[in-house]
């Protein structure tokens, strides 16, 4: 009985002893747990790109892609997309391959005359909750380009067209018109001299511009001309162009004691010449008859194409004189050396100077046909 009691004693220290044994494991892996840091870094985000970065009005897919670090794990990543039309969207992103997560943005098309762009920004968290974002850029798509028909000028005109050589106020004229809207109409005039300026025409009606050019005096013994085109340009710069006419200006009057030369025609055609024959034209010049005038002296010479000749003329050119009333046939050769079109002149040079520019046109068409 009491080797029995001393035994069953014994099993209840043990078992006393076991249980404190455990709870002071307990305890201690309590403590070494309460003793270990939690993670509170926040992911890092890296290597974030967009592409492609540029999309036409038509929108399309963006591949959207960042490298997501945490020593903890990473929980979530998706991208937040901002609209500079105001709209938002949220993209998940998805794990590729190791802290690589990829995500598709689906741009829609833009159908305004602007440009629109979406900055995206990526957002992460860890699995203890930590957070963090970045942006990574942001796309640009173009606006819709615009269809937009050019201007169109129509019934283009000036007058009066003649003017005495004093010259005088002209009217220039035309209907103009565009889809959208006209940001300019104007004439531009070609000066005799070269180069050219610019008239403004006013709309009088919803369709019809007008303006007014002063046409200088003509002193030179020739008539002056000015060719006049009308511009109608709108609002994204597109143009149209109508020829309005050419005023002309009468020439200043020779003085009384000099003769007045005229050549016809004004043009002459040799038509198609066989290479290595040759085809002859007369031209006419005369000293109109103008009282108490006196003798012309002049020469005839060719200018441009050499295939163009004044048989026995010496290499100066043909002189000749001209009593007030008198006229005088010139003969002019085209011998064609070559195919195709060849142009000339035949001009008058007055030996006092006067009527600069006196001249008749050449033109005929070499062939290797008969």
């Amino acid at each position: 009985m009491g080797r029995s009691t001393a035994v069953s004693f014994g099993r209840i220290q043990m078992l006393v002893l076991l249980l404190g044994l455990f709870g002071a494991f307990l305890l201690t892996a309590d403590r070494a747990a309460a003793e270990e840091p939690v993670d509170s870094t926040p992911p890092v985000i890296g290597n974030g790109s967009i592409s492609p970065g540029n999309l036409s009005h038509e929108g399309g897919n963006v591949q959207i892609s960042a490298e997501i670090v945490d020593e903890s794990g990473v929980h979530m990543v998706s991208a937040q997309v901002y609209g500079s039309d105001g709209s938002y969207q949220a993209i998940p992103l998805y794990e590729g391959f190791k802290d690589n997560y990829f995500g598709t943005l689906e741009v829609p098309a833009n159908y305004s005359d602007s440009a629109m762009s979406y900055s995206v920004e990526v957002q992460a968290y860890d699995l203890n909750n930590n957070f963090n974002a970045a942006s990574i850029g942001e796309v640009q798509v173009e606006g819709q380009p615009q269809f937009d028909e050019a201007p169109y000028v129509s019934m283009a005109e000036v007058w009066p067209q003649f003017l005495p050589r004093e010259g005088g106020t002209v009217t220039i004229a035309a209907e103009a018109g565009d889809n959208r809207g006209l940001s300019a109409v104007f004439a531009t005039v070609a000066l005799p001299g070269g180069g050219s300026t610019e008239v403004p025409l006013q709309g009088v009606s919803s369709s019809r511009f007008e303006g007014t050019f002063e046409v200088p005096a003509n002193s030179a013994p020739d008539a002056a001309e000015y060719l006049v085109e009308v511009v109608a340009q709108d609002d994204i710069g597109q143009e149209a162009r109508a020829t309005a006419g050419t005023i002309t200006v009468e020439a200043a009057p020779p003085p009384l004691s000099s003769g007045l030369l005229k050549a016809w025609p004004a043009k002459r055609s040799f038509g198609s010449v066989r290479i290595g024959r040759e085809a002859q034209r007369i031209v006419l010049v005369r000293n109109l008859k103008r009282r108490g005038a006196e003798p012309v002296a002049a020469t005839a010479r060719i200018a441009g194409s050499s295939d163009f000749s004044i048989p026995a003329a010496p290499t100066g050119g043909l002189h000749f004189v001209l009593n007030p009333g008198e006229k005088r046939a010139i003969a002019v050769a085209f011998r064609p050396t070559a195919a195709g079109r060849h142009v000339g002149s035949l001009e008058i040079v007055r030996d006092d100077g006067g009527q600069p520019g006196l001249s008749v046109a050449l033109m005929g068409r070499g062939t290797s046909k008969r």
